[in-house]
């Protein structure tokens, strides 16, 4: 049998928090923007949904649903300060960013629409769960790993799509991000941890441009300069048998590892040294990434792999924007709406 009271309090304890943090984030806003975001962000979290009409149940307004839903949309429309609000959020995050080497996974993902015909500029994406090419939009995502706790914290969270006006390439949106959490770092470091589809030798120019550093998982086809010969990374990584020993648990599934380590060169890059950490027991083949990191312990090798490791906290952030807020059903027709509630929803989880 539940019970009222505690279930009464767990409401006015929720509803409280996220007044809290809607106070925080809309200071110094107008009040119609600052009702409005506290009403998205209260609906989105109690109707786990990112339906305007979902949200306008929730707010259980004197008034007929249809007109709750209006009244969210033209706000949407007319909402103005997003600069103010993103720099509220900033501060927000920066007592999370104070290592001198702050961890930022990054990683892009798609909202698949393939019946929609009426939202703006439909591009085309990838559906990473069939593969299939069809109507949607991307999103670029960073994200800061709390050093302790280990909670993943947004960082930088963008819609766009390949068929929007001014749209150059996926790298350009990569750029933006980058640039972004680098003047939010200030005088700190960064270390970019990214997946395959990230092994880009632009990309990794970027970064080093801006004295960060990263930890790419290597396409296997990638060549690499080993001791002055060129090699596959294929072909080099299984020369490398493993002399390090790590257990490691990844999304509840205990690995043994075996880890090396050797430093190698880009040919592209001639002059600059890289680290490669060759991974056997995450697959069939092994798993190499490369940083710019400087490795000379065993304790180090550990730590870049730990790093990447971390990756699947992004993961996991897909999976509660499209699984328990049912991203992917969004329903607002223009890109302004799109990218201003993805920006909240980002926010918020």
């Amino acid at each position: 049998m539940t019970n009222y009271n505690t279930f009464s309090q767990a409401i006015y304890t929720t509803k409280r928090s996220i007044y809290d943090f809607s106070s925080k984030l809309t200071e110094g806003m107008q009040k119609p923007n600052k009702n409005f975001i506290l009403d998205i962000l209260f609906g989105m979290a109690k109707s786990k949904s990112v339906l305007l009409s979902n949200i306008a149940r929730t707010l259980e307004e004197p008034i007929d649903t249809i007109q709750t839903v209006k009244r969210l949309s033209n706000r949407m429309d007319e909402f103005h300060e997003t600069t103010e609000l993103l720099e509220n959020y900033e501060e927000l995050i920066k007592p999370f960013l104070q290592e001198e080497d702050n961890l930022i996974l990054v990683d892009n993902s798609e909202i698949v629409k393939p019946t929609a015909c009426k939202m703006e500029a439909l591009g085309q994406v990838r559906d990473g769960s069939t593969g299939k090419i069809g109507n949607g939009y991307w999103t670029t995502n960073m994200i800061a790993v709390a050093p302790r706790t280990k909670h993943p914290i947004s960082v930088y969270s963008h819609l766009y799509s390949s068929a929007e006006k001014g749209f150059i390439s996926e790298n350009d949106e990569t750029y933006k991000g980058l640039d972004y959490v680098d003047q939010l770092l200030g005088e700190k470091k960064a270390t970019f941890v990214m997946d395959r589809g990230y092994d880009n030798i632009e990309v990794m120019k970027k970064i080093l441009k801006q004295e960060n550093n990263f930890i790419i998982r290597l396409k296997k086809n990638r060549n690499l300069l080993y001791q002055n010969k060129k090699f596959s990374v294929h072909d080099l990584a299984i020369r490398r048998k493993g002399k390090i020993n790590f257990r490691s648990e990844i999304k509840g599934t205990v690995y043994d590892l075996k880890v090396s380590h050797l430093t190698v060169e880009i040919p592209s890059l001639k002059g600059k040294k890289f680290t490669m950490i060759v991974v056997y027991g995450y697959g069939k083949e092994p798993m190499v990434l490369l940083t710019n990191k400087r490795i000379q312990k065993k304790a180090e090798v550990i730590s870049v792999l730990k790093a990447y490791i971390t990756r699947w906290r992004i993961e996991e952030m897909f999976r509660v924007q499209k699984q328990e807020f049912e991203l992917e059903n969004i329903r607002v027709r223009t890109l302004p709406r799109l990218k201003r509630m993805f920006l909240l929803l980002s926010i918020m989880v």
